[in-house]
């Protein structure tokens, strides 16, 4: 029986056992009698053939996206995807890239995987793919060639600057999906550690680096979740208990279902991390982001800095269906320790409740008084509330939003690419150093020469580049740092330029 013949013939019986009660517009049952007329109407007279499966998914999307912003279908191409992330793993060869100029273009090998092993570098262009031209080739396209069965083989044709096309062979492996997208020292006992997603493995990720960082002498640590939107739940409470040595609540959740209803303690542990924490969250912050915060700051373990985060207070339950997709249908709600409901209003709808204004809005009429484990004020009903609240630098902002930062063409990129051997120097540490204490790292000339290049490649822009170049000469010397150390050394090259993590730092050092 086809897909749709079935999901038809449901709709029907469901209509047919609940027709005896459904006599009134009121009644909701009335609507699946119209929903199933629509169907027909359709079906019947629509004036070109469509794609029944794709419309009735539509519909399935609309019913589960009514109920609240984070409810949701997932069709089984996307679940394949969903799956993944959440795994932490897929089968491929391990780069990160981006389409410029109609070239795969290599933004950094993944560590430890066939592209790294076999030397492949930042700035490389993918221009053949098992001796096909792969000029121009659709996204999609990348993904189906690239990826495999582990221990099979693609042959890519690379185009490396200075050097003449060459092949290389590359026996596909699993590929990790990594939560945690940078960790180093800041200074001498000060470390730094960016969570990305709370999948399957990011508590074990994150007790893996505070050892490493550990080892190399942290004594304090300040923790990134700025823009992770969250994920799964038991990751955020692992992750809270690495820092609480007490017996105390992290998260509850409370649901119509009764195993929806919950609470998670804390536990003693001999490897409880003892030393202080700052913890630096956004807007785009939200979920187990918030689960963590909220606990951490409820139990008055750290301090929280930064700006008031998204604002989810609802937990998912993802749904296998009969078909192979899935509905992830929201089944309760969760409080930190202190009774903080941190869900953001959403009555105005979708649209109103993903307005950047609304996501960014600090005024929230609708917030609730509560009290921390010693007694301080913290705020529930829309996100979490930092205890030192700073925004990046206005100008810093205007750089991030700017033409010549978002163009497609990556221009600081590829102008990053371009220079790197005119850097030398051999410790990326003197490089991060000379940037915190602001010695010149580029002669008077870079930027004159920086314009005649965007003019050579014809990169428009309306910006003023002038006004710019303070940070566009930071994030040209990460994209250098990354491609010759390593992407730990992109963020740290960043960091001396953000006020979120430098205010972290002056708390901690206070600490």
């Amino acid at each position: 029986m086809s897909k749709i013949k079935y999901i038809y013939i449901i709709i029907i019986a469901s209509i047919m056992l609940i027709a005896f009660k459904a006599n009134a517009p009121s009644d909701p049952f009335y609507k699946l009698k119209t929903l199933t007329q629509v169907i027909r109407l359709v079906q019947d007279g629509y004036f070109e053939e469509f794609d029944m499966t794709k419309a009735l998914e539509g519909a399935i999307r609309g019913f589960l996206e009514e109920l609240d912003p984070h409810s949701k279908y997932i069709s089984n191409d996307e679940l394949e995807v969903v799956n993944e992330q959440m795994q932490g793993q897929f089968e491929g060869i391990g780069i990160e890239y981006s389409m410029l100029d109609g070239y795969i273009t290599v933004i950094s090998p993944i560590p430890g995987t066939p592209s790294d092993k076999a030397g492949i570098q930042s700035g490389d262009k993918i221009i053949e793919i098992n001796g096909k031209s792969a000029y121009k080739i659709k996204t999609e396209d990348v993904i189906k060639k690239l990826r495999g069965e582990k221990g099979s083989s693609v042959i890519v044709k690379i185009l490396r600057d200075g050097k003449e096309p060459f092949d290389v062979t590359l026996i596909r492996d699993q590929i990790p999906i990594t939560s945690i997208i940078a960790s180093f020292m800041l200074n001498q006992d000060i470390g730094y550690i960016k969570v990305n997603r709370f999948a399957n493995n990011t508590a074990e990720e994150l007790s893996d680096e505070l050892y490493a960082l550990e080892k190399k002498g942290m004594q304090k640590i300040i923790l990134d979740l700025r823009n992770n939107g969250g994920g799964l739940l038991d990751q955020a409470v692992k992750i809270v208990d690495m820092f609480i040595n007490s017996f105390d609540t992290i998260v509850y959740t409370k649901g119509k279902l009764r195993n929806s209803n919950d609470v998670f303690y804390s536990q003693r542990n001999f490897d409880d991390v003892n030393y202080p924490i700052a913890i630096i969250i956004n807007n785009g912050s939200a979920s187990a982001s918030e689960i963590v915060a909220g606990a951490i700051q409820d139990l008055d373990r750290g301090i929280i800095i930064g700006e008031r985060s998204f604002g989810k207070g609802l937990v998912q339950r993802q749904y296998t269906l009969e078909d192979g997709s899935a509905a992830r249908i929201t089944v309760a709600q969760y409080f930190t320790p202190s009774g903080r409901l941190i869900q953001r209003s959403y009555d105005g709808g979708l649209g109103e409740y993903y307005k950047t204004e609304a996501i960014e809005d600090t005024s929230l009429n609708n917030k609730t008084l509560h009290y921390t484990k010693e007694g301080r004020i913290v705020y529930g009903g829309g996100g979490i509330w930092p205890d030192f609240e700073i925004g990046l630098n206005k100008n810093y902002i205007k750089y991030l939003n700017s033409q010549i930062r978002l163009n497609p063409k990556r221009p600081i990129f590829k102008y990053a690419n371009f220079i790197k051997s005119k850097i030398n120097f051999d410790n990326p540490d003197e490089l991060y150093n000379n940037l915190i204490n602001k010695e010149q790292i580029f002669n008077e000339d870079t930027f004159d020469n920086f314009k005649e290049w965007l003019k050579s490649e014809n990169i428009e822009y309306e910006d003023d580049i002038e006004s710019l170049w303070p940070y566009i000469k930071v994030d040209l010397l990460s994209e250098i740092s990354s491609a010759l150390w390593g992407k730990n050394y992109n963020y740290k090259i960043k960091s001396t330029i953000d006020d979120q993590i430098l205010k972290a730092i002056d708390y901690l050092n206070q600490k």
